[in-house]
Order: structure tokens, then sequence, then C-alpha cells
């Protein structure tokens, strides 16, 4: 009868294990921080990326504030024509001019900021990626009081075509109207060729027609201080994006 031998693996010290867990814990803290160093410089990318957008954005905001002011100092000095024109005695015999400063109360030029890229990153929650907490407030606060200059603008709108029927010539009053692409040069003054003649000299008509024109230039100057403030802000903004990430 045959007897076979056992053999007997030798037992493993405890530092066998330790290095294994010490390995295995290395492999996966390793490939954790792989992970997390890839998924930052993602997130930076990306935050200079919508860096760079709202830089073009907030130049365009500049330009177009700038524009919008000036037309809205533009009109604010036809509207005073206007008003002295309304305050002589005989107003038929200005007719011609009332015509063509008249035209100025409904005519009006609105900001509206370029909201492409932080609408994206409003509906994306992509704002996290900006880590810069005071740049991230400056942004949020200048497309905030834009919302207020929005606000504004929306109660300064008036609807006056009823006042406007009663005291003009439907088909001479939009005559003087052009098609140009630049607004200050969309009202023609009358031909002095051409007689105009105001349809009603009443009180209480012209007196509503000038309550309108005056309100309406009145909320102008609140409107040009939220544009005053908003400019100030898209400036700095320019510059702080400038700076924090190196643009030109």
């Amino acid at each position: 009868m045959e007897v076979h031998a056992h053999t007997h693996t030798a037992r493993k010290k405890w530092t066998h294990y330790f290095w294994e867990f010490v390995m295995l814990f290395l492999a996966v803290f390793c490939g954790f921080l792989a992970e997390y160093k890839l998924e930052h410089t993602i997130e930076h990318q990306r935050e200079i990326k919508f860096a760079k957008l709202l830089y073009e954005d907030f130049k365009k905001d500049t330009a177009l504030i700038d524009n919008v002011m000036r037309v809205k100092t533009w009109r604010t000095r036809k509207l005073d024509s206007l008003f002295y024109f309304l305050s002589l005695p005989d107003l038929q015999s200005n007719a011609s001019a009332i015509y063509y400063y008249g035209h100025f109360v409904t005519l009006n030029y609105q900001f509206a900021p370029n909201d492409a890229t932080i609408q994206q990153l409003s509906s994306s929650g992509s704002l996290r990626y900006f880590r810069n907490l005071e740049l991230y407030n400056a942004i949020t606060t200048y497309y905030s009081n834009c919302g207020w200059n929005k606000k504004a603008e929306e109660a300064n709108k008036i609807n006056i075509s009823q006042i406007i029927a009663k005291m003009f010539q439907g088909e001479q009053f939009y005559s003087l109207v052009s098609n140009a692409t630049d607004i200050r040069g969309l009202i023609r003054y009358p031909s002095r060729n051409v007689p105009f003649q105001l349809l009603t000299t009443d009180k209480s008509i012209l007196n509503e027609f000038l309550v309108q024109a005056k309100q309406s230039n009145f909320n102008d100057y609140g409107i040009m201080n939220i544009l005053g403030v908003l400019r100030t802000q898209v400036g700095k903004l320019i510059d702080e994006i400038k700076n924090e990430y190196h643009l030109k």
C-alpha cells in the first residue's frame, strides 16, 4: 500500500499582504488622481472657451450701448424741438415741423445684450466653471441689471396711435418715413413745397400728446442712467476677463 506525502505551502508573511494592499491602493488612488486631473483640465478648457465667448459678447454690448446712448441723446434733442414748436401760439404755421418732430415720440432705440452665451451657461449650469468668485458675481450682476433695463424699456412703450390719428393726416405723416437703415435717417423733414396741416389744434388732444411725449422723454433719462451703469460694468468685465485669461 502506497503512502503519499503531503506538500505544505509556505505561509505568507503579513508584510506580503500589506504590500499587496498598498499596491492596490496606489493603483486605485493614481487612477482617481488621473481622472480628477483630466476632469479638471476639461473644465478649465471649457472655462476658457466660455470666457472667450463672453468676452466677444461684452465687446459687442459695449458698442451697442454706446450707440443706443447716442441715439437716445439725439432723440431727446428732437423731442425738445417738438416741445418748442408745440408751445408756439400759431401751430398751423409750424405744422411741418410738428409733423416731423412728432415722429420721435414713438421712435425709440433699445439696448438688448448679446446673451446667447450666458443663456447657455445658465441653462447648463456651466457658470460653475468660473472659479473666480468676483468675476462670477460681476457677470451675474451685469445681466441682472440688463434685465432691469429691459423692464424699464417695456414700461416706456407707449401707444398713441389714436392721438396721432386725431392730430395728423395719415398719408402725410407716414410719407416722412424712409427706408434708411440708420434710425437717425429714418424720418425725413417735410418738403417746403408740400403744405402740411394739423387735423386739430384742440387743447385737450394736444395736451394728451404732449404729456405722453414728455413722459417718454423723462423715462429715457432714467434708462440712460441704467445704460451708464451697464457701460461701466461691461467695461470692467472686459478688462477682468482679458487679464484673467490673458486674452487680446
